[in-house]
């Protein structure tokens, strides 16, 4: 029994759902002690089914009416118990998703990861990752926000806090919360800063494992839009949810080790062949499984040239226009993958990052030459351009469907594809700003 389970009056058990959200419920001591012992707690399968909104998208093969919405398992994960240190008495568990005889449910994200990683230990190697949330913060509550119809609300601070140690200062009661309380919650913090955007902020998490740092991302997530919530604060991790500011991003770092030593890097800026190879893969796949790391409609307002963000298939030494740039010191060299927004599903996009890094190297890819400079600038292939594109590619991909299998990689197509149905009748803000009166 471990000191989060000793404190524990309660005790959560969380699966993480399509969109990254934690779906689960929450037990008395007695409950979990029942539940520890037996291995396994039913609930109802729709989780792996659920929509932006958290409704069941209809006729997917996972589950249904088909199938009556029937009862699953969720496998509690002991290594991932932690204290919600923004809950009193409270602890978290993760799940892995089991089907009613007790076999994986690899549409699951959290399987899906897992079967990534086992494929980078098959090809000899071990992966490091962390993942950088960039987030914006607004002077309003969720529930003002939706009784105002989700115009845009104040900013947290009127200015843009770029590195700017006295505009962070002024937030610092969010910022200072997260960076005391998400150690105590196993999620160690390194800094917090401004970002470029009016309210915009970053907060970054140390590397783990890859199932670690997913792990880590979906509950530091949760515990951000507590602890705003209770600020008078709403936080969105939207890929872009302003048209004139910054889009928010999920810029992943990956390591690879053969062993101890670097599997990336010869030394500063000669890349192995295996590192050459993983590069190539990260290059050439990346547009046919953007819907891993772009999943709505509003990820694509990111990816615009000249926007921070890449909207082209480029790479370059410590160059932060490209798509992936190489960075880190001497023995720490690294690929900062810089496709997902904010909006990502961590299980997913680092999934996608370790499959099309597989792809090359199984094939024997190389990567072209470095960008100096712009990468706006040299015509290379562009990425999708909207969610239709990527979702019509990555239902396509013979890459996705050797990585993660026909029937999911199916799976992700039909929940993408039914976000670009929704996208394509919902009337915004926007659509009543350009055409109300001039119509």
């Amino acid at each position: 029994m471990n000191e989060a389970e000793t404190l524990a009056e309660t005790v959560a058990l969380g699966v993480p759902d399509a969109y990254g959200r934690l779906i689960g419920k929450r037990l008395t001591r007695d409950t979990w002690e029942r539940v520890e012992a037996e291995g396994t707690f039913p609930m109802p399968d729709f989780h792996l089914i659920t929509d932006a909104a958290n409704g069941p998208v209809p006729d997917m093969a996972a589950a249904g009416l088909h199938n009556g919405f029937r009862n699953g398992l969720l496998r509690p994960d002991a290594a991932t118990m932690r204290t919600l240190a923004w809950h009193e008495g409270t602890a978290l568990v993760l799940c892995d998703a089991l089907d009613a005889s007790g076999s994986p449910t690899e549409a699951a994200p959290r399987w899906i990861l897992r079967r990534q990683v086992e494929r980078l230990a098959a090809a000899g190697l071990a992966a490091g990752c962390a993942s950088e949330l960039e987030f914006y913060a607004y002077r309003t509550s969720y529930e003002d926000l939706a009784r105002a119809g989700h115009g845009v609300p104040p900013p947290a601070f009127h200015r843009a806090g770029d590195n700017d140690l006295l505009i962070d200062g002024y937030l610092e009661p969010l910022l200072g919360a997260i960076r005391r309380l998400m150690p105590e919650s196993g999620i160690p913090v390194e800094l917090s800063q401004g970002e470029g955007g009016v309210g915009q902020l970053e907060v970054a998490l140390r590397y783990a494992d890859p199932l670690g740092m997913a792990d880590r991302h979906v509950v530091y997530k949760l515990g951000v839009k507590t602890l705003a919530q209770r600020l008078g604060l709403a936080v969105t991790f939207m890929a872009k949810p302003q048209t004139d500011q910054p889009g928010s991003s999920c810029h992943v770092h990956l390591s690879l080790h053969d062993g101890e030593r670097n599997a990336i890097c010869e030394s500063d800026d000669t890349l192995t062949p295996l590192g050459r190879s993983f590069l190539g893969g990260l290059l050439g796949h990346a547009a046919e499984l953007c819907l891993l790391f772009a999943p709505s409609a509003n990820s694509y307002r990111r990816l615009q040239p000249g926007s921070w963000a890449p909207a082209s298939v480029t790479w370059g030494v410590d160059n932060r226009t490209v798509l992936v740039r190489l960075c880190g010191a001497r023995g720490d060299r690294r690929f900062e993958f810089r496709l997902p927004g904010a909006d990502a599903n961590p299980y997913l996009a680092i999934a996608g990052i370790i499959a099309a890094g597989l792809a090359g190297v199984r094939a024997g890819l190389d990567a072209p030459a470095a960008v100096v400079g712009d990468a706006d600038a040299t015509g290379a292939a562009p990425l999708p351009r909207d969610l239709a594109e990527a979702v019509e590619r990555f239902g396509a991909s013979d890459v996705a469907a050797e990585a993660f299998g026909v029937e999911v990689r199916d799976h992700v197509a039909a929940l993408g594809a039914h976000e670009l149905g929704v996208s394509r009748v919902e009337v915004t803000d926007r659509d009543r700003a350009r055409y109300f009166e001039v119509a």
